[in-house]
């Protein structure tokens, strides 16, 4: 069985956001009707890492186009 899929952070210890959006453009291909994604974090997460990868999963950028534009935020 396959594993869900996980994005490695860079060399110097942040998140890849590119990467992020990457992938989920390949996950919206396969399910190009849905718009909600939910995003779970730990209690201690920057809260900027938390808001960048919302907007990662929101838009592609620069173009913006959408691909899960309705954020739910959930927690461990």
């Amino acid at each position: 069985m396959k594993g869900a899929p996980t994005i490695p952070k860079l060399a110097d210890g942040s998140p890849d956001y590119g990467a992020l959006t990457a992938k989920m453009k390949e996950i919206k291909s396969s399910f190009p009707d849905e718009s909600k994604v939910i995003i779970a974090a730990e209690p201690d997460i920057q809260y900027e890492w938390l808001v960048a990868t919302m907007d990662a999963v929101r838009e592609t950028q620069p173009e913006h186009k959408l691909l899960f534009p309705d954020v739910t935020l959930g927690s461990f």
